[in-house]
């Protein structure tokens, strides 16, 4: 999978190609979506070991996001949904289902009391770690500042021709501080 870079004038997907961006074939007209990719540095993760409270804060201060228009075919329309879907509706299953086991604690059966809790423990296992690769095989920000959201896992044929699409980066018209000095005198 390949690598784009979006500038924040581009997102509204008129000028990317005519072709799904996850598998490259032909896009339909009318199934353009509108993603809302959100990224922050992986380093806000280590705030967790000070508590969630200062996690979440750091998260939200550092938090960037970025909505853009892709094209894609009927096939991947809901390439993003899925994994939400599979993220969302997982965690509910489990923490509904570790209220439930500690509800009826004392009314399970001795069997059940024993095997219930390594079910809870390595089914929540199970599904972290394929939400995991579920999710990052998905099309995500590698990055997103104020200027630009570079997006991975992009169709290599798709970022390919959104490079060859890109205008030439004009020259830069800023003069050094320096020179400014050196004309003064």
């Amino acid at each position: 999978m390949a690598r784009i870079r979006v500038y924040r004038d581009e997102t509204d997907g008129e000028l990317f190609p005519e072709m799904c961006i996850r598998c490259g074939a032909a896009a339909d007209a009318d199934v353009d979506l509108d993603v809302n990719f959100a990224w922050m540095p992986g380093w806000v993760h280590l705030f967790i070991f000070m508590g969630l409270l200062p996690w979440l804060i750091a998260a939200l201060i550092l938090r960037k996001t970025m909505r853009v228009t892709l094209p894609v075919c009927r096939r991947h329309r809901s390439h993003w949904r899925n994994r939400r879907l599979y993220i969302g509706l997982g965690f509910l299953f489990w923490v509904v289902f570790a209220i439930a086991l500690a509800i009826e604690w004392r009314d399970l059966p001795e069997e059940a009391a024993s095997a219930t809790p390594g079910f809870l423990v390595f089914g929540g296992l199970l599904w972290l770690i394929v939400g995991l690769f579920y999710v990052n095989g998905a099309i995500k920000p590698a990055k997103i500042t104020d200027r630009w959201n570079e997006l991975v896992g992009v169709n290599k044929d798709f970022a390919r021709e959104w490079k060859e699409s890109e205008p030439e980066p004009e020259p830069s018209k800023r003069r050094s501080r320096r020179r400014d000095y050196d004309d003064d005198e």
